[in-house]
């Protein structure tokens, strides 16, 4: 793929009660990592590991200190995805390729943020490079992240999950106008990677997929979904989708917590988003 980006590396989903959340994703058949703080700011998380990719739980536990507007986003959206960081194996390079092609990526940036571990804390590091010309989606929706310190973040047992959960298979994001998006994701990862069908534009990012819709299409992508509330403004990041091993133990272990997944025709296993805190949830076979 161009640009050095390998794939989705991370999704983030803004919640209330960080808390909460955790339960919620724990009963939805996840396992959650230990808990992370980042380094100065009132914001901590629970990460939900796979093999290449994971799912970022993002709260505030401190509102005094900084957030990074995450106050903002919850008061004005409530709670749902925020954004959607991909994965690079060579982020000098992925920056400088940026660069020359006009794509007019931030500066790069290497954070910390604090893991708290029962032998004792440690401090997992990461490049961010921010696609600030990023077509349809802000900087805060979408970067480019690199792990300078894998091994503290993935771990044996944080990537097994009782729901069979194997990696992201989709984000969906609603825009004003998919089509008009194409040349920049062209620019950004291939021709080879972006498929335009009836407005509905798809981009490959490795196993994963970005698919934008625009609100007026979101039930042909969704058969049979109801939005009760206004949609936010846009753009907008509506729903995941995972892969998984095995539907059918999915869906027994969906059940047997309580959850009753919409099981949609083509198999698919759809949660509604106020048992996902606040995004819709889509299980498939991977």
């Amino acid at each position: 793929m161009l640009h050095n980006i390998t794939g989705i590396d991370h999704v983030l989903v803004g919640v209330e009660k960080l808390e909460d959340a955790r339960a919620t994703y724990e009963k939805l058949g996840f396992t959650p990592t230990p808990r992370g703080s980042h380094i100065g700011w009132g914001t901590a998380n629970y990460c939900i590991m796979f093999d290449e990719d994971y799912i970022e739980l993002l709260g505030i536990v401190d509102p005094s200190l900084e957030t990074n507007g995450l106050d903002v986003a919850l008061a004005e959206r409530g709670e749902g995805l925020l954004g959607v960081a991909l994965a690079s194996d060579d982020p000098e390079a992925a920056h400088q390729s940026l660069t020359e092609d006009g794509l007019e990526p931030s500066e790069m940036l290497t954070l910390k943020r604090k893991l708290e571990l029962p032998d004792g804390d440690v401090l997992p590091e990461f490049t961010l490079i921010r696609l600030t010309s990023s077509a349809g989606l802000t900087a805060k929706n979408l970067f480019i992240c690199h792990h300078l310190t894998p091994e503290l973040v993935r771990q044996p047992d944080w990537i097994s999950h009782p729901n069979g959960a194997k990696y992201i298979n989709s984000v969906v994001v609603v825009v004003e106008n998919p089509g008009n998006l194409a040349p920049y994701y062209q620019r950004l990862c291939g021709s080879i990677n972006v498929t335009l069908t009836d407005n509905t534009l798809t981009v490959r990012f490795g196993r994963g997929s970005l698919i934008f819709v625009n609100d007026r299409d979101i039930d042909l992508l969704f058969p049979g979904l109801t939005i009760a509330d206004e949609m936010p403004a846009l753009p907008h990041l509506i729903a995941m989708t995972i892969a998984v091993d095995d539907l059918d133990q999915t869906a027994e272990l969906l059940t047997k917590n309580g959850i009753a997944p919409q099981k949609i025709a083509n198999g698919t296993l759809r949660v509604n988003p106020a048992k996902a805190c606040g995004l819709l949830l889509e299980f498939t076979a991977g």
